[in-house]
């Protein structure tokens, strides 16, 4: 009897201390991100292009590679149409909540997308950067889109410092295979995704499953990238995208 208490109690201080090091660790993990490097954000960008295993290639490979196949333009998202310095300032707004969904805070006037081509110098699909808030922190993605504007090739989420085993999933290979193929707005180039808990109809092409006990850091992705895709962000550029592909050589 006596050994069997003290089995008991010797596990029960384990998982105290297991907890109480979670805790500090998360506590850890909460803080300030910071600021990608360029270098960070360029592997992401290949990541979501399809073009880049993991860590695959060494720092100088990925430079090649990213000058190689990635062409970085300006868009104003008021117009959707390619930004220059004498038609586009950059000004930016404060938004107010009910015009922020995505809890972005601010609104630019320019913005970038990343336009992938092939070995021919051929453009395959558009990239762009998808931000919002998710349950704990804010989160970064660059989501591939097709020449229509709307079908989604890839999602990549580089930064964000989600409940670890729960949102933090968002960077999962499980989850984020189900994305390709799906529609990311409708016909009319609303948006139009959805993210349910309960399983989806894998026939819906415009929804996805969300992370299984992470609902707030769900509901955030569907927020971020309807937002994104909306007219308040890339919304006017992909609509100009759907009916002219050419403007992509222009």
């Amino acid at each position: 009897m006596r050994k069997g208490k003290v089995i008991i109690a010797s596990m029960m201080v384990l998982c105290v201390l297991i907890f109480l090091i979670a805790i500090a660790w998360f506590m850890l993990f909460q803080g300030e991100m910071t600021e990608p490097t360029a270098e960070e954000k360029n592997a992401a960008v290949l990541q979501a292009a399809g073009l880049l295993k993991a860590d695959s290639l060494d720092k100088k490979s990925r430079e090649n590679l990213y000058q190689r196949s990635i062409i970085v333009r300006s868009v104003n998202l008021d117009s959707g149409e390619w930004a220059t310095d004498k038609t586009t300032a950059q000004g930016c707004k404060k938004l107010t909540p009910d015009h922020d969904p995505a809890q972005i805070r601010q609104r630019c006037t320019r913005a970038d997308v990343y336009l992938v081509k092939d070995k021919y110098n051929k453009i395959q699909q558009v990239i762009i950067p998808v931000s919002g808030k998710g349950a704990k922190s804010m989160m970064h993605a660059f989501l591939s889109l097709g020449l229509d504007g709307r079908t989604v090739n890839n999602l990549y989420y580089y930064q964000q410092r989600e409940t670890p085993f729960l949102g933090a999933r968002v960077q999962d290979e499980n989850w984020r295979k189900q994305w390709p193929g799906k529609k990311v707005a409708d016909d009319k180039g609303m948006p139009a995704l959805k993210i349910v808990q309960e399983k989806s109809d894998k026939n819906d092409a415009y929804t996805v499953d969300g992370i299984s006990g992470a609902t707030l850091t769900s509901t955030g992705v569907e927020k971020s990238i309807n937002y994104w895709v909306s007219e308040q962000g890339y919304g006017p550029f992909l609509q100009r995208l759907k009916q002219d592909p050419e403007m992509l050589n222009r």
